[in-house]
């Protein structure tokens, strides 16, 4: 996702699974914590990529135990939900709600250094997050191509330091993993 001309970047903060219900409601899954720091109404844009995005309001957002419950102004019905089935739900970068200084959006972590301390040794580059029930896991590329998972906790990740674009993990925790 790169920014060109006055075009903002568009991150991706969910995806509609399907049309819930009668009203025009969806099952919504988030992208990290953005989705769930949205305020109904508001403002969002949906398709299949960020370049080929459409306009909408999400009227109404709720958190459940099987994801989010959303629905979009102006599609009252279930026949007229069904035009959102598994797009992808974008925000302008530029409109993220602000988050505290030890808080992160999972893009923020693509593209930074992993390092195990104490010894600073370069482990690789995030390549991407994964979200799984039970923990989040940074997918870390390594020199030689192979590619690593590191579960988020705190027992393996000791800070992750935006400014500096690193995260720094216990070499001892990751030895288990490598």
């Amino acid at each position: 996702m790169s920014e060109t001309g006055n075009i903002p970047q568009r991150i991706a903060i969910g995806r509609v699974r399907k049309p819930f219900g009668l009203k025009g409601q969806c099952y919504a899954d988030g992208f990290g914590r953005a989705f769930g720091e949205l305020e109904a109404p508001c403002k969002i844009l949906w398709g299949a990529n960020e370049k080929e995005a459409n306009k909408a309001v999400l009227s109404e957002i709720k958190e459940t135990p099987r994801g989010y419950i959303c629905r979009f102004e102006g599609y009252d019905n279930v026949d007229d939900a069904e035009i959102f089935r598994g797009a992808y739900l974008f925000l302008d970068k530029s409109e993220l709600p602000e988050l505290a200084a030890n808080e992160y959006y999972h893009f923020e972590l693509e593209g930074m250094a992993v390092v195990a301390v104490p010894a600073n040794r370069p482990i690789g580059i995030v390549t991407e997050i994964q979200s799984y029930p039970t923990v989040e896991t940074l997918s870390v590329r390594r020199e030689d191509g192979s590619e690593i998972l590191v579960p988020m906790n705190k027992g393996i990740v000791e800070k992750i330091d935006r400014e500096k674009k690193c995260i720094t993990v216990f070499e001892t925790a990751l030895e288990q993993l490598i």
